[in-house]
């Protein structure tokens, strides 16, 4: 029997890797806007299925799935036809792409929030904070260039969701006022990026629920 899917989701927020994963899946799932800025994360709504209050959370089937690297590989798992992942042969391939996951989940995701938003990680003068996630961003932005040397995307050839992690990693530090410029070969990822088609219908899905929101809002 299919499984029922609902995604939690925030505008700018890494569920928008959840969201591209989705419609590259092209399985029918449904979804809910959260505005973190109202604090609706932290609703006792929310908190009764994610105690974490984060997004993205997937239901399936009522039960919810939390933390964007876990999410991504059950639904590379659940739908391997999706090529969200290249071919995997072996354990020891689904651990390197678990590997990379946390890479970015765990060392550019804190960076970037550090950047995008260090009142996160302070109660005083946000200034160091910032200046401390320019540094560390400047790093792995640095390695996704070298990387980036003889390929067009992260694995090679082929797009993976890997790739999309790193664009939105990047493309939020630049909302905190990082930038890109000084890395050509990381602009033309972000360029191949944002012409995909999956990652089209995702950031129109997520601007058709804000548009919603503020009109219930209005």
């Amino acid at each position: 029997m299919a499984p029922e899917l609902m995604l939690y989701h925030a505008h700018t927020a890494c569920s928008r890797v959840t969201l591209t994963a989705l419609e590259q899946c092209g399985y029918g799932y449904t979804d809910r806007l959260l505005i973190l800025q109202k604090g609706e994360h932290k609703a006792p709504a929310f908190l009764s299925i994610n105690s974490g209050g984060k997004v993205p959370t997937l239901l399936v089937d009522g039960r919810p799935l939390v933390e964007n690297g876990a999410i991504l590989m059950w639904l590379a798992e659940t739908f391997p036809e999706a090529g969200l992942f290249p071919p995997s042969t072996s354990a020891w391939d689904r651990a390197r792409y678990m590997s990379d996951l946390l890479w970015v989940s765990s060392g550019w995701h804190p960076y970037v929030r550090a950047n995008k938003v260090p009142s996160m990680w302070t109660t005083g003068d946000v200034e160091p904070v910032r200046e401390r996630g320019r540094e560390l961003l400047a790093g792995v932005v640095q390695q996704l260039e070298d990387h980036l040397a003889d390929r067009p995307w992260w694995y090679g050839e082929d797009w993976s969701i890997i790739d999309t992690y790193l664009w939105w990693a990047y493309t939020n530090a630049e909302i905190g006022g990082f930038s890109i410029a000084a890395f050509p070969r990381v602009q033309a990822h972000r360029q191949r990026h944002e012409a995909l088609p999956q990652l089209q219908r995702a950031l129109a899905r997520e601007a058709a629920a804000v548009a919603k929101r503020d009109k219930e809002n209005a």
